[in-house]
């Protein structure tokens, strides 16, 4: 969306004097595009549009209204709703605005011992908010059903020998070929393992909370003054508390392992708010979610390796590398299968 059609859309829904637009490069979701906006006034914000959904925003509204310290709350519309509508009707596309939160990416930086448990005391705070909470009817709930996945990890090899067929000297296509041919077998049980854990008898002792769904390294911000932010709401979700902290628990970069020292720490602050510490955790439930963010992350990034119609061809080797880090040594798929 162009700086000038985005100023107008944010002066006309939220009210706001803009004095410029700043696209953000950061962000790995096609559907959506981040600015950096501000105001005649000097104030920051980050203009989201999307095509896909944002149930998320009534989760982090919920939590900056209750006072949950890291969570920046979304503006509101002239008509008090949390998005606006852009583009033509039926376009699709939905304007969300936020306050911009100066800090530096914790997958950059790092945290020290005491953001470790603020970030517990938020995940905590999250993951002890009622359900019952208004607003949080639209938030989707994890169905623990791997069968889409499952199928397009099946399918890849298929996908592969088209994009073999269609682009046959490609460098990117010809790489997924090889790792496709180490790694496939490793994938597959990954699949299996996942199908295997759906059907498991715990999942119904598993009482579901609501939790962020996407809470790495890369949406964690520190400011330098010891305050923890967790933004891009985007995936929250009600489910088993595994679903966020297994991004605590091993994580899920290999170039950026969590050791048990750091976990400790998290737990400092997680278990006074909520009664929960590391052994607590449901092991089958765990595994199952990293089998199916493993399968995710590899799958979706190989077929964008693999598009060589839809993709630039440094996007793609990105997406490749990206792909080939949860494959490899300390990777998320090396997790899933432990």
């Amino acid at each position: 969306m162009d700086p000038v059609s985005l100023s107008s859309w944010i002066g006309c829904d939220f009210g706001l004097d803009v004095a410029r637009v700043e696209p953000v490069g950061l962000g790995a979701d096609a559907r959506a595009d981040l600015a950096r906006v501000v105001t005649v006034d000097g104030r920051e914000h980050a203009a989201k549009t999307s095509s896909g959904p944002q149930p998320g925003l009534a989760v982090a509204d919920l939590l900056a209204s209750r006072g949950v310290v890291g969570v920046p709350g979304p503006l509101r519309t002239r008509d008090g709703a949390l998005t606006a509508s852009c583009g033509p009707p039926g376009g699709g596309l939905r304007l969300s605005v936020v306050p911009w939160v100066r800090g530096h990416r914790v997958l950059d930086t790092g945290m020290a011992p005491p953001e470790w448990a603020r970030l517990g005391e938020l995940l905590g705070r999250l993951h002890t908010t009622p359900l019952t909470e208004p607003g949080l009817a639209t938030v989707p709930r994890e169905d623990h059903d791997p069968t889409a996945v499952v199928a397009q990890a099946r399918a890849f090899a298929d996908a592969l020998l088209r994009a073999d067929r269609d682009h046959p000297a490609d460098p990117a296509v010809a790489a997924v070929s090889v790792l496709w041919a180490q790694e496939g077998p490793r994938l597959l049980a990954v699949a299996d393992r996942a199908l295997h854990l759906s059907d498991s008898r715990r999942w119904a002792q598993v009482s579901p909370v609501l939790c962020h769904g996407d809470p790495h390294h890369g949406n964690l911000l520190v400011d330098g003054s010891g305050g923890v932010h967790l933004i891009d709401w985007d995936d929250a979700v009600v489910a088993p508390r595994e679903a966020d902290l297994m991004f605590v628990v091993g994580g899920v970069f290999s170039h950026a392992t969590i050791t048990e020292e750091q976990v400790r720490w998290f737990f400092e602050g997680y278990a006074p708010v909520t009664g929960v510490t590391l052994e607590d955790l449901d092991a089958e439930v765990l595994a199952y979610l990293r089998c199916v963010r493993a399968l995710v992350d590899v799958l979706d990034l190989a077929e964008t390796a693999l598009a060589a119609s839809d993709h630039a061809l440094a996007d793609r080797w990105e997406a490749l590398r990206y792909a080939s880090g949860t494959l490899g040594s300390g990777g998320l798929v090396e997790l899933a299968l432990s």
